[in-house]
């Protein structure tokens, strides 16, 4: 996977977002030595806990402007789509 940072930073419509999610999974199955975070639970719990720890860090989110329900839904769709 290329700078993940990178390409976060350059992603500017759904077809960069599926483009990263895409490389995200392709890297989780080629490198899992390299993810701290392997198994569903593990993954969600941690996301979980970076969000409530995130107001430590400068990371520019706007967790105000997030559109909580999509989220979600990306989430939960992950669970039951085949």
């Amino acid at each position: 996977m290329t700078d993940p940072i990178e390409q976060i930073n350059n992603i500017s419509n759904v077809d960069d977002f599926l483009n990263f999610v895409i490389q995200l999974a392709k890297d989780a199955k080629e490198h899992p030595e390299e993810w701290a975070n392997t198994t569903i639970t593990d993954y969600l719990g941690q996301i979980a806990s970076w969000i409530d720890d995130c107001d430590m860090f400068e990371d520019n989110i706007n967790f105000e402007k997030l559109e909580y329900k999509t989220l979600a839904k990306i989430l939960y769709m992950g669970k039951i789509y085949e």
